[in-house]
């Protein structure tokens, strides 16, 4: 048996002990599972660490480098006034918090029940796909030189194609899902202002 296929049935028994040994299963995923999920925690880690500043000390530029017209952002990245819109980011954590909470509920009630047709799954599933891809969005919106134009397009195009969406997946009612082409232009409109 090859390692991979080792690995594929190691990961089968812990996704099936935790189907059906609840906390229990969770607990083993973790014990048996340190091999697997330590490197991964280490690696997130390390990429966290190597994008974080590094001070004014330990950058290696001048103090006559801090009066320069190119300014930048504490990760590198160029951004106006030389830092990223606080408040965008903080709606972007906001509303990708909303999006896993979302999607976990749509994982565990929406996708598992029967009685929901398939249209619906669908449409729920496309809400919180994206859900996510707007909340990168924000992220990419306080980096823009117009934050605040960017992530006003971004949520609003957000909430009206996702909101419809979620609703009709959650209801099966579609007198909402008239919303999502305008929701849909506005996301690209929003995307598209990044470019200015």
């Amino acid at each position: 048996m090859s390692e991979v296929e080792k690995w594929f049935q190691d990961f089968c028994f812990w996704l099936r002990s935790v189907w059906s040994g609840g906390m229990q299963g969770l607990q083993d995923i973790f014990v048996a599972g340190g091999q697997y999920i330590t490197p991964v925690i280490k690696g997130l880690l390390d990429v966290t660490v190597s994008i974080m500043p590094k001070g004014p000390s330990s950058n290696g530029k001048s103090k006559e480098a801090k009066g320069s017209s190119q300014k930048s952002t504490s990760a590198g990245l160029p951004g106006p006034g030389g830092s990223v819109n606080r408040n965008v980011v903080r709606l972007a954590g906001l509303s990708g918090a909303l999006a896993v909470g979302l999607g976990a509920y749509g994982a565990h009630v929406v996708m598992t029940n029967p009685d929901v047709p398939d249209e619906q799954k669908i449409s729920f599933r496309t809400a919180n796909l994206y859900h996510f891809i707007g909340t990168g969005g924000l992220i990419a919106a306080s980096l823009g030189k117009y934050p605040k134009v960017s992530a006003l397009l971004m949520t609003t195009g957000s909430v009206l194609f996702c909101g419809s969406c979620y609703y009709h997946g959650l209801t099966g009612s579609p007198k909402v899902k008239q919303f999502a082409p305008y929701g849909g232009v506005t996301l690209i409109v929003a995307w598209l202002s990044l470019l200015l």
